[in-house]
């Protein structure tokens, strides 16, 4: 793990030399680019126009084979189904379903409205005044806490040092 560490480190580093350096190839190729000037070409030579060659005619196809119509096949009448029948066709065509018989359901039995009232046990009773609990007391904190004596600060001049002037 820790050599392919270093060999990535070691080809970024090489990589980051060469393109970001002023006197790497990378730079130098752009500053021939950006300093010379494309050369004036001279004009395209003009091409003559050839005439178009004669074609020969185009030959004459011999007239397609016909086939021999194959017989079709003789398939039997679709049955009918009543109740697949098409809303297009007459109504003449269409049958009449067979009514099936409802079952008849025997009457609901009738349940009282006035249903009676559970007898519930009396709720116990809670007692209102709870004892409040005692509290030990809290440690007397003192709050003159003595002062610290800073030394005092030294002074600052207010005026900024002369910079050396650059020749």
């Amino acid at each position: 793990m820790a050599s392919n560490t270093a060999l990535l480190f070691t080809i970024s580093l090489l990589l980051a030399l060469v393109f970001s350096n002023n006197y790497s190839p990378c730079h130098a190729a752009r500053l021939l680019l950006e300093d010379t000037e494309e050369p004036e070409l001279p004009p395209f030579p003009e091409i003559p126009h050839l005439p178009k060659p004669e074609l020969p005619p185009f030959p004459e196809l011999p007239p397609f084979p016909e086939f021999p119509a194959f017989p079709k096949p003789e398939l039997p009448p679709l049955p009918e189904f009543p109740t697949l029948t098409k809303q297009g066709e007459s109504n003449s065509a269409k049958v009449e379903e067979p009514k099936l018989p409802v079952p008849e359901l025997p009457p609901l039995p009738e349940f009282p409205h006035d249903f009676p009232k559970p007898e519930l046990p009396p709720l116990p009773e809670i007692p209102h005044d709870f004892p409040k609990p005692e509290l030990p007391p809290l440690p007397e904190i003192p709050h003159d806490l003595p002062k610290l004596e800073l030394p005092p600060l030294p002074e600052i001049p207010h005026l900024l040092p002369e910079e050396p002037k650059h020749p």
